[in-house]
């Protein structure tokens, strides 16, 4: 129900009241004939009604013009308050910076240091070979010794699972291809030097004349 419609009746039963009271004043106190005492008790009655109508009118506009953003219904405090709906997205969020450019290229930076020379992982020109997590009990083979594995070459093995003289023996030409694609920095090392046969050696305990050498600390 509306404003108007609730307040409609009351202006009409105060304006009633108050042309009534003008009647009877007029008859009983002032004398005034019948007639005249209804027709100044409509006008007063009609006067009040009025004033009380221009009154409520001029506080609602006034209320409206004072909070033109409020709404009290249930309705419009539930919108408000986002009752029954997903939680609102926090401010912080909504105007937290995307990250500079150049800040994400330190971040990869930072990455790409403390990660030790990473091989890339394209599979093309042959079959990934079966990596490790560590050395099998604890303790690697000198890879060192197979020709053409300096320190820094084992380093990048030992990155990439590879600690072994049997991992390597185990090799077929498709593992050999893709070790000679995949090795940073010494791409086809593994086919020049020939790491297979040698290592198939030193895993069943064989020695080579450059395994020799670094065994007798000739080499590195």
């Amino acid at each position: 129900m509306s404003e108007v419609s609730v307040k409609t009746p009351k202006i009409w039963l105060i304006a009633a009241i108050c042309g009534v009271l003008a009647f009877l004043a007029l008859l009983v106190l002032a004398g005034y004939s019948t007639g005249a005492s209804v027709i100044v008790g409509v006008l007063v009655a009609a006067l009040v009604s009025i004033l009380l109508w221009i009154g409520w009118y001029e506080d609602d506009a006034a209320v409206a013009e004072g909070h033109p953003e409020a709404d009290v219904t249930t309705d419009g405090l539930m919108h408000t308050a986002g009752v029954g709906d997903e939680p609102a997205t926090p401010v912080a969020d909504e105007i937290a910076p995307e990250p500079h450019a150049a800040d994400t290229r330190e971040v990869r930076s930072s990455a790409a240091a403390a990660t030790p020379e990473a091989t890339p992982v394209s599979d093309e020109g042959g079959t990934k070979p079966e990596f490790l997590a560590g050395p099998m009990g604890g303790a690697a083979d000198n890879l060192k010794e197979i020709k053409g594995v300096g320190p820094k070459l084992e380093q990048l093995l030992h990155s990439m699972g590879i600690f072994h003289f049997s991992q390597i023996a185990g090799w077929g030409d498709a593992e050999v291809a893709w070790m000679d694609e995949n090795l940073k920095g010494f791409k086809g090392r593994v086919t020049r030097d020939d790491w297979v046969a040698q290592a198939t050696t030193l895993a069943a305990g064989g020695e080579t004349e450059f395994s020799k050498r670094v065994e007798d600390g000739d080499v590195y």
